[in-house]
């Protein structure tokens, strides 16, 4: 009886671990941020002349980040605050409204860039917006994240 009784206590406080820390949601939304940031530097880097334009990266890029990005508000349970390389900051529970509505503010960005860039010119003039919505949660003070440089330091888990 003893036995199943620290078994069955071992098995709850295990249990209640893995509920306390959902390292499947920050794995998942570290990898959507991966495919954001990927594709986001091969736009950035048409925009600012370094690579060039293609009409058709930009809207397969702009697609993946589209698609990653309508999987974030879901990515943020209470359950995934920290552990797992995250490196999400506290506002973002703290200030869940806010970090919504950022995110709706970029994909809508995100949105309209892949509706109405349709050339190199267009690219330029309507691009930044896109990339300031990504450097309004990524500050190196009172962000939802660390800096975008300091982002794109950290390994792949």
């Amino acid at each position: 009886m003893m036995r199943t009784l620290a078994a069955v206590s071992i098995v709850a406080i295990s249990a209640t671990a893995v509920l306390a820390q959902n390292l499947d949601a920050i794995k998942e939304r570290r990898q959507a941020m991966r495919t954001i940031g990927s594709v986001g530097t091969s736009n950035f880097k048409m925009m600012k002349g370094d690579a060039p334009f293609d009409l058709a990266t930009f809207q397969k890029n702009i697609a993946a980040m589209q698609a990653a990005g309508t999987k974030f508000k879901d990515l943020f349970p209470d359950n995934a605050k920290t552990g797992g390389g995250t490196d999400a900051a506290p506002k973002i529970w703290e200030q869940k409204a806010q970090f919504n509505a950022a995110l709706d503010a970029w994909l809508a960005d995100v949105k309209a860039a892949g509706e109405t860039i349709k050339d190199e010119a267009g690219m330029k003039a309507n691009y930044p917006k896109v990339a300031q919505g990504c450097g309004g949660c990524h500050k190196s003070a009172d962000g939802f994240t660390v800096s975008l440089g300091e982002s794109f330091k950290k390994p792949a888990p």
